[in-house]
Order: C-alpha cells, then sequence, then structure tokens
C-alpha cells in the first residue's frame, strides 16, 4: 500500500485506515484493497494553484518530491515517499515495487482521469501530469536502483 500511497500521494495512511471485507457465506475475511484515499491526488487544490503549479518548475517538484509526506514517522518527522523508498532499506517497499510497479499503466489511468465529468480539463492535465512524474520519479527511479 505504501508504493501506491506514494504514487497517489496519499498523505493520510495511518492504522484507522484499513478496514476488513468479511464473507457471511464462506467466513471469509479478507483485507480491503481501497480504504479512506480521500487524501490522495490533491483534492483541494483549485484551478488558480493547479495553473501556478503547471507553470512552475519548482512548484511541480515541490509536489512531486516535498509533498505530501507519509504518515509514517521517520526520525520524529513524516517520512518523505521518496527518500524511503529510493532508499532501497525497507524489504517490503523494495518487494512492492517489483511486484507493483509493472502493473502501473498510465495510459490506462490518463483514460479514467479523461471520462470523469466532474473534473475540468485543468484539473485533468494536472492529474495526469502529477502521476506521471511521481510515478518516473519515485517509483520507476527506486525500480531502476533495485535492479542495480
Amino acid at each position: 500500500m505504501f508504493v501506491i500511497d506514494a504514487f497517489i500521494g496519499n498523505r493520510d495512511r495511518h492504522n484507522g485506515n484499513w478496514r476488513f471485507l468479511y464473507n457471511l457465506e464462506t467466513d471469509e475475511m479478507r483485507i480491503a484493497l481501497i480504504f479512506d484515499c480521500g487524501s490522495s491526488l490533491y483534492p483541494q487544490i483549485d484551478d488558480e494553484l493547479i495553473k501556478e503549479v503547471l507553470n512552475s518548475e519548482s512548484e511541480m517538484d515541490f509536489r512531486v518530491f516535498g509533498i505530501p509526506t507519509s504518515a509514517i514517522f521517520v526520525d520524529g518527522k513524516r517520512g518523505n515517499y521518496f527518500k524511503i523508498i529510493s532508499s532501497l532499506e525497507y524489504q517490503g517497499c523494495n518487494e512492492a515495487l517489483k511486484r507493483i510497479v509493472p502493473r502501473i499503466n498510465l495510459e490506462e489511468i490518463n483514460f479514467l482521469i479523461d471520462v470523469v465529468e466532474a473534473l475540468s480539463d485543468l484539473k485533468k492535465e494536472f492529474l495526469e501530469k502529477i502521476l506521471k512524474l511521481r510515478k518516473e520519479i519515485i517509483l520507476d527511479f527506486a525500480s531502476q536502483k533495485l535492479k542495480k
């Protein structure tokens, strides 16, 4: 989940954001794959700020490298996704990178973004760009580093 949260910029994954699905017929329980991701993909960004971010490399870099941070604390501060994942210090993250990154299809994701009528064209452009950059700069970078 940490790798996906890094990709979508989730700043609110904590122990209260996990749920389980229970099947009454089989008496089986499994973890809910997606739960409480409302703090992902910059939900409160407005068109004015989107324009500023899209037109400024430093603003875009800040949103890829600087924020959001994870809910996991490292040295008493909220951990930076890029630093944590690219450190390759966490075997679980390394295994998740191997499993998940090859399955991320930006073309399919962009199609889903494009069909959401409630999103402005500007917001769609922003989401497509930020996801592309977060994948390349955080996930692909760490994946390539891991292969070496």
